[in-house]
């Protein structure tokens, strides 16, 4: 079983640490060169990790928390550092820490991927809307009328 990554930890793969606010431009920046949009990363109530090889960031994911539930945000690996299990690790460490948070459920929107290798399972977006109502991309989508792209997956962590 991995460890939520609440220290630095080094892997074959690179150095995983939990962010801090000095790492904002850090994430935002991975997230921008993955493809996903950085629109409230890092705000109260949300914890990211970021991994970086040779000091240089080549990964992010953070968690958006919830009562009892978290959602994922931005599984993201930079092209140039793809095909390492980079985003394996990340998601990992990720479910260990909201298990470890208390959770009994993680949630996440996706427009692919193989979510089923994680154990994730598809649900209703209705059922993430209700969990988490106040997690800030639940809240973005609500607040522009908009639905998130893709698919709505779960994972039980009972």
């Amino acid at each position: 079983m991995t460890q939520p990554v609440t220290t630095p930890s080094d892997t074959a793969q690179g150095q995983l640490r939990l962010a801090t606010p000095n790492d904002y431009a850090a994430v935002v920046k991975v997230m921008q060169d993955a493809g996903l949009s950085p629109d409230a990363v890092m705000v109260v109530g949300t914890t990211y990790w970021l991994l970086e090889q040779n000091g240089q960031p080549v990964g992010a994911i953070g968690l958006e928390h919830g009562e009892g539930a978290s959602l994922l945000r931005g599984a993201a690996v930079v092209p140039s550092a793809r095909g390492q299990g980079l985003g394996r690790q990340l998601v990992q460490s990720a479910v260990e820490h909201a298990r470890q948070h208390g959770d009994k459920v993680l949630y996440m929107f996706s427009t692919g991927g193989d979510w089923e290798s994680f154990h994730f399972v598809q649900v209703p977006l209705a059922v993430v809307m209700g969990d988490l109502p106040d997690a800030p991309q639940v809240a973005h989508y609500r607040a522009a009328g908009t639905r998130p792209g893709g698919t709505t997956w779960m994972r039980d962590l009972s």
